[in-house]
């Protein structure tokens, strides 16, 4: 299957599915937490994260196709990423009165990957003196970091899931915003440059992400008697999305 046909039949799909993940993203986000409005909504934006994913894999591969290995790695990367933080998100409601459930052997097994993963783009990052590469790649680690030391240490407080929830989500709002930019910077700021563009587009969205998560964690810290301390979020908000519209970095 050649790279232009893989790329004609999921690109428009991708894209689609991204532009309801942004739309729930924000139902969901502005949304009474608890809600019906903001479970809803929250249901429906992690199904078009699997749209999203389902649709990256065929993507990725056409990026292969056409002569792009760098990238193609990096797109997978992307892949697990968004994926872990699908799951972690989704089983953090599921298994919130039951953390063994939540931190067991298929939840440790996926931050491993996660991190052998991010290690490689890091490699590919320094061998290329690709700086975006190195920085979404060194998340990967961290995240397996975290989460395996939070699997270790068990939760210090009854509120692990919300801050395991909330982080992964975070993460993913970040991804499909990192799609958004990509797209529209380039179209509205014709003036900024191909390699502006990309920087701000990948990197906006992630500081602020991760500013959003440092100030819950600070919120719900607070909110907490002053004998409890708080657990860390089960995953540092990362972004991963694979959007056909990305511009692969000079290699």
């Amino acid at each position: 299957m050649s790279a232009s046909l893989l790329q004609s039949w999921f690109a428009l799909p991708h894209a689609w599915i991204g532009a309801l993940a942004l739309i729930s993203f924000w139902t969901a986000a502005l949304a009474g937490k608890g809600s019906k409005a903001h479970r809803y909504a929250g249901r429906v934006f992690l199904l078009a994260m699997l749209g999203i994913l389902i649709t990256a894999l065929p993507l990725t591969l056409s990026t292969w196709l056409r002569g792009q290995p760098v990238w193609a790695v990096f797109l997978a990367y992307l892949v697990i990423l968004v994926g872990v933080n699908c799951l972690n998100a989704w089983r953090a409601i599921r298994h919130r009165a039951d953390f063994s459930s939540y931190a067991n052997a298929g939840f440790q097994a996926g931050a491993l990957v996660l991190g052998l993963a991010g290690l490689g783009v890091v490699a590919v990052g320094i061998k290329y003196g690709a700086a975006i590469l190195i920085a979404f790649g060194a998340i990967g680690p961290l995240a397996a970091w975290q989460n395996l030391k939070l699997a270790r240490r068990g939760p210090s407080d009854r509120q692990w899931w919300l801050r395991s929830h909330y982080g992964a989500m975070i993460g993913n709002g970040v991804a499909t915003h990192i799609a958004f930019f990509q797209i529209g910077l380039g179209r509205l700021f014709t003036d900024l440059g191909n390699s502006m563009i990309i920087h701000i587009a990948w990197l906006g969205p992630l500081v602020v992400g991760g500013l959003i998560g440092y100030m819950l964690d600070r919120r719900w810290a607070r909110s907490k008697k002053p004998s409890d301390s708080p657990a860390p979020a089960s995953l540092t908000p990362l972004a991963g999305e694979t959007a056909a519209s990305i511009r692969s970095p000079k290699s």
